[in-house]
């Protein structure tokens, strides 16, 4: 399993299991109330308090997962690259030696600080809306069958959201970590590569920028479309980059 569906499995694996959780908590604990409900009593106080705790449960058991999950995401991120470029600038005839420079450090730790940023992220929406959500079944009565549609409806969202992250994040993370790794070692400029990664939807500049094999600065990016881009930088890009080798471009 590639490192980008490994990611996606991750994230959407705990979204599930919050989802499973929160709804069966809600379910059974709509079961219990019922009978106060029938008298006319209001127990959205009582399920309130309740709620909020497994909530903050589950806000807590993000912020732990984000940083186990950000921590192996970027070392199998680096490890693939560092390979990857190896093998490239090797068969490109230029032999080199990966080294952690304060500059590949600063790449890797500002990565690192994004994921858990993000996967922090991914249930705070959800998570807000079901605690709105209950209280608004249980103090205007509406029964249980309206209440999961509603939360599965929020459960979609997040889901897809887990997996766009999953999927724009391990294009950026490559990109940048390829590029910092390659002008550490030497190679200062790169040639577009755009790749649509199977998606209908593309940037025509993008197309051009690969046909025309636009030759850009590592650190500087490319021009295009008015401004200075990196390659995977914009939202949902997949473009990469092939080295330029000093001698055999």
């Amino acid at each position: 399993m590639g490192i980008e569906k490994a990611y996606q499995r991750n994230l959407v694996d705990i979204v599930d299991e919050m989802n499973n959780s929160i709804c069966y908590w809600i379910e059974a604990e709509y079961k219990r109330q019922m009978p106060v409900i029938a008298q006319d009593a209001n127990p959205a106080k009582a399920m309130a308090t309740k709620l909020s705790k497994l909530l903050k449960q589950w806000r807590k058991r993000f912020n732990e997962h984000a940083e186990l999950t950000s921590s192996w995401f970027v070392r199998s991120t680096d490890q693939a690259v560092s390979s990857s470029t190896i093998h490239a600038l090797n068969t490109a005839g230029m032999s080199v030696k990966m080294q952690n420079t304060p500059e590949v450090k600063t790449v890797l730790a500002a990565t690192y600080r994004t994921q858990v940023s993000l996967i922090k992220s991914i249930p705070e929406q959800y998570l807000t809306q079901v605690d709105v959500l209950v209280q608004e079944s249980v103090s205007r009565g509406r029964d249980i069958a309206w209440l999961r549609d509603e939360l599965q409806q929020r459960y979609g969202v997040t889901r897809r959201r887990a997996i766009v992250i999953a999927r724009d994040q391990n294009n950026k993370a490559t990109q940048a970590i390829a590029i910092q790794r390659n002008l550490s070692v030497g190679i200062a400029e790169g040639i577009w590569v755009h790749h649509s990664g199977g998606s209908k939807t593309y940037r025509h500049s993008h197309v051009k920028a690969g046909e025309d094999k636009l030759r850009f600065s590592l650190a500087k990016g490319a021009f295009i479309d008015g401004e200075w881009i990196m390659p995977a930088e914009l939202i949902n890009c997949k473009c990469t980059f092939r080295p330029v080798v000093p001698g055999f471009d």
